[in-house]
């Protein structure tokens, strides 16, 4: 258990609290959704926004900016790539 002193770095904390308040299957559930995310009916901002929000759940998937921006443009309408 940490002090109450001790500083956590942005990732330690992201890391506790998805542990404490996200289950395991929660977070296996998003990361399916967001590996089958397509923009379909949503604006070009509103896939961006929640391809964003989902990336948060599979960081593995978009290691790097370049693979980020690969698998972003995968989920575009066909005639958008």
């Amino acid at each position: 258990m940490r002090r109450d002193t001790e500083t956590l770095s942005w990732d330690d904390f992201k890391m506790e609290f998805e542990n404490q308040y996200y289950s395991k299957y929660h977070q296996k559930m998003k990361e399916h959704e967001f590996l089958a995310l397509r923009q379909e009916g949503m604006s070009v901002l509103e896939h961006e926004r929640r391809f964003h929000d989902l990336s948060l759940f599979a960081p593995h998937y978009v290691p790097s900016e370049q693979h980020m921006i690969e698998k972003l443009r995968d989920g575009f309408r066909q005639e958008l790539k």
